[in-house]
């Protein structure tokens, strides 16, 4: 698999893609490594957050801070194809190229209020933060070995919050049920069950 096919299937998990969270879950446990394992979980967790909860009133409430704040947001180019057929010319023009890639700077120019203009088909940076974006889990992830990672949400960041008190609750009863911690995949049976 190539580094543009992970990056789709990511893409497609990140939108709740079961299948393709899996055939992602499939690859990367291929590499034993901590890295993939940190990966799995927390492509997981981003999944549970997009797809699974319902998250609007406290970003509402939050006010869309992450739009908001912090360094422009990558845009790969199978980001921009999909943002290209979607949007108009000038709207196109909030995209800015550097060093051959695509960014969109923040504040963003696609959110109204709180909300996302182009949530359908928002880049997968966007899609990806803050559990799954190296910005948020760079120190975490820099000193993981093993086990669930203890995920960095930004203090402003009450639905992320929300995300992690759902997701403790169900790996404390896994815990208890299994006497380790559980897989990724044992989390995401679980959270089907749920859902």
């Amino acid at each position: 698999m190539n580094a543009d096919q992970i990056h789709m299937l990511t893409k497609n998990a990140l939108r709740g893609d079961i299948k393709s969270l899996e055939a992602l879950f499939d690859f990367l446990e291929k590499f034993n490594a901590p890295i993939s394992k940190f990966a799995m979980y927390s492509i997981l967790y981003q999944v549970i957050m997009n797809n699974f909860l319902n998250l609007g009133k406290y970003c509402e409430e939050c006010g869309g801070k992450c739009c908001k704040i912090g360094l422009p947001v990558p845009v790969y180019h199978f980001d921009y194809k999909e943002l290209k057929a979607r949007l108009s010319k000038d709207e196109l023009k909030n995209l800015r190229k550097h060093n051959g890639f695509y960014t969109l700077s923040r504040p963003c120019p696609f959110q109204d209020s709180w909300k996302c203009k182009i949530h359908e088909f928002k880049p997968y940076a966007c899609m990806s933060y803050p559990f799954a974006t190296e910005d948020e889990q760079k120190d975490i992830m820099e000193r993981y070995k093993d086990g669930i990672p203890d995920f960095k949400v930004p203090d402003f960041c009450i639905a992320g919050k929300k995300v992690k008190e759902f997701m403790d609750e169900i790996v404390n009863k896994l815990r208890v049920k299994l006497g380790r911690d559980p897989t990724p995949r044992e989390i995401l049976n679980e959270v089907l069950t749920k859902f």
